[in-house]
């Protein structure tokens, strides 16, 4: 896949995240990150914590690759976090940038680049996931990936929430927590029902969820 054009500054990130939560995290990736080629590839994450924006970044870093992140538009805008998520390119979204976020990252897919989103669009609290494991997704991952032709890479995330609480700041707990990180295969929607695509990414989503939670 191609670079993006913050690829240095993505890689840098997150190599010092990667040495950052080392002590505190740990961090299990999958062995090979097998990235389809034939198609523009969009991954979509459930969302549980913050954390899963730096478990993105640490698995990307570990296979060489930088993705343009979708994120909240008044984080990518901020004070604090405004510098970094600028610098390595996110995409910033919200209900007023909705359609100019989806027009980038369409334009970032068409040009080769990887692109990743939560499709949930918000932080999931808990008795919102007892049953499925995720959430319910927005239609927008479903318009961006068929605008696009794109692939979408279901991935999962689980114990982020135990590193960084939603509602909470992190926090550092003995024995060091395990965020594990896992893909699932790529799908191809075929219908304009965006919702119903969407719904069958969680699906599908979930239920690598529910497995790595066994």
């Amino acid at each position: 896949m191609k670079p993006t054009p913050y690829h240095k500054n993505f890689l840098r990130a997150g190599k010092a995240f990667t040495h950052l939560i080392r002590p505190a995290v740990k961090v299990d990736l999958p062995d090979v990150l097998q990235v389809p080629t034939s198609y523009p590839v969009l991954f979509a994450g459930n969302h549980r914590s913050l954390f899963d924006f730096i478990g993105a970044m640490v698995i990307f870093t570990k296979f060489g690759m930088s993705s343009r992140l979708l994120i909240r538009a008044d984080l990518v805008n901020g004070r604090v976090g405004g510098p970094l998520f600028q610098g390595i390119g996110s995409i910033a979204t919200s209900s007023a940038t909705r359609q100019e976020a989806e027009d980038t990252a369409v334009d970032a897919l068409l040009d080769g680049q990887l692109v990743s989103i939560m499709p949930e669009g918000r932080l999931i609290p808990p008795h919102e996931r007892a049953e499925t494991g995720v959430g319910p997704a927005r239609a927008g991952v479903s318009r961006i990936a068929r605008r696009a032709g794109a692939c979408v890479i279901p991935v999962g995330f689980t114990g982020s929430e135990r590193v960084w609480p939603r509602d909470r700041m992190p926090r550092v707990r003995l024995p060091r927590p395990t965020v594990t990180i896992r893909l699932g295969e790529p799908l191809l929607f075929t219908s304009d029902d965006h919702q119903a695509n969407s719904d069958e990414l969680m699906t599908h989503l979930g239920a690598l969820v529910r497995r790595l939670e066994e």
